[in-house]
């Protein structure tokens, strides 16, 4: 988009005239709006108001409800004004950079701690891809989490927002630590907080702000989203001496020790599918002991051939 068609959004959706299509382009937008050293003071200041304002009207008993807009319309006066030459030089920006990535992966078995070029550190659970760039640019350091389960600790850097990409969710912070959850076989997303400060949207929504011991579930079909208050950082045993899995479905135990052991499962899913176990495994037992353990707890025979768990 050239300045005159980012102008020309701006003053139809101050109108009301925009359609569904052009709302998410535009809350991209604000969204690639971020706090640098090119953005005047008034721009900076709206950001915070208009995500807490959006918070209130986007939460509703854990649900996403449509965007009310009002909040936007205030937003354009401001925005056509100062914002359109910044956009516009930032897409264009984006458009000429010629940025290089790399993939880290856990293999399967054993899990990895990542060096990010701001020297923020992530740990990836056995089985997880990390996708960043080779340096971050000066404005915002982005990663995307392909697949798995990570922990970032995050270098603190007001100036340079920290986000992650797990599919359509994007967990911004400036400096934390937080947990997320993304496999791409489970029907949920999960976000936890250790310590800090974290904001969570999708590409249509706010998902609110989130504090130490409060975790977000996003329901990936439905694009719908709880939040709880943990009284135990269980999200994180993983990372631990103990793997411990609450009220977990027996497709997430199946991934989880997949990853873990480097064993394929094999059982009747449909059988299987609505079967949820709260589980705690310690790291020192080996397949055959955790498989022993699963056998006891819903009466079927599991068998080890090689790498593959037969469940009948």
């Amino acid at each position: 988009m050239n300045q005159r068609e980012i102008e020309k959004l701006l003053n139809k959706f101050n109108a009301g005239k925009c359609t569904d299509e052009e709302l998410q382009l535009l809350q991209q937008l604000m969204h690639n709006l971020d706090m640098d050293a090119k953005t005047g003071d008034n721009v900076k200041a709206l950001k915070q108001p208009l995500w807490e304002r959006i918070e209130k009207q986007t939460i509703d008993k854990g649900k996403v409800r449509r965007l009310n807009t009002t909040w936007l319309k205030v937003a354009a006066a401001v925005l056509v004004a100062v914002c359109a030459g910044l956009f516009y030089s930032k897409l264009a920006t984006h458009k000429n950079e010629q940025i290089a990535y790399q993939v880290i992966t856990a293999p399967k078995g054993s899990m990895k701690q990542v060096m990010l070029p701001d020297s923020s550190t992530v740990q990836l659970n056995a089985g997880t891809s990390l996708k960043f760039p080779v340096s971050f640019g000066d404005t915002k350091r982005e990663v995307t989490l392909i697949n798995g389960e990570a922990f970032f600790d995050v270098k603190h850097d007001v100036k340079r927002p920290f986000m992650v990409h797990a599919a359509k969710v994007i967990t911004q912070v400036l400096g934390t630590s937080f947990n997320i959850k993304f496999y791409k076989e489970l029907p949920d997303i999960q976000v936890y907080v250790n310590s800090g400060k974290v904001e969570v949207h999708d590409q249509r929504h706010t998902l609110g702000f989130y504090t130490p011991r409060q975790q977000l579930t996003y329901n990936k079909q439905h694009e719908s989203f709880t939040r709880q208050e943990l009284t135990a950082d269980h999200s994180l045993s993983w990372m631990h001496e103990e793997l411990i899995l609450d009220n977990a479905s027996f497709k997430e135990i199946t991934i989880y020790l997949q990853n873990r052991y480097n064993v394929n499962f094999k059982y009747n899913e449909k059988r299987l599918a609505q079967q949820h176990y709260s589980v705690r495994f310690s790291n020192k037992l080996n397949i055959r002991q955790v498989l022993d353990i699963l056998q006891f707890i819903d009466g079927r025979k599991y068998k080890l051939n090689g790498d593959t768990v037969n469940i009948r």
